[in-house]
């Protein structure tokens, strides 16, 4: 059963995501550039490991914890990347801002309103995960809400 919150990302919503998955994708891509090869691989690496982190995450909720709260689980599934970024020096800053900036562009795309971090896992298991984007879920019920208003009128 689809959850509210696992709902499409309405406009709005979606050039916000798609706007900062640029933003983090660029920032990244400015301190990589011409950078050395090592920062470059580890950065990648950072990127990549967390794929693999959130994919088996995504796998660990889907089997056992379908019923946690989406927002605890959305706090819980963002806190790792955020440790990364707070704590991994510049290649986990970087595989960090990388990693969210593709999951938002995306998000953005696919118009997926769900956790930002689980989209490339469920694009790889073939299902959406029903934690909230922190940020961006609020934006999108507000949005759904106003566009319920216009049509109602």
């Amino acid at each position: 059963m689809e959850h509210r919150h696992a709902n499409r990302a309405r406009p709005i919503g979606r050039v916000l995501r798609l706007l900062a998955g640029v933003a983090l994708v660029a920032e990244a891509g400015r301190h990589v550039i011409g950078a050395s090869s090592t920062l470059i691989m580890a950065t990648v690496g950072v990127a990549l490991g967390a794929l693999v982190f959130y994919t088996m995450a995504h796998l660990v909720i889907a089997r056992f914890f379908q019923q946690v709260n989406a927002w605890l689980g959305a706090a819980l599934a963002v806190a790792p990347v955020a440790g990364v970024f707070v704590l991994g020096g510049a290649p986990g800053r970087l595989g960090a801002l990388l990693f969210v900036g593709i999951s938002l562009l995306l998000t953005g795309a696919r118009a997926d309103g769900g956790c930002e971090v689980m989209t490339l896992p469920g694009m790889l298991l073939g299902k959406r995960t029903h934690l909230v984007c922190i940020a961006f879920s609020p934006i999108d019920w507000l949005e759904e809400k106003l566009a319920a208003r216009r049509s109602a009128a």
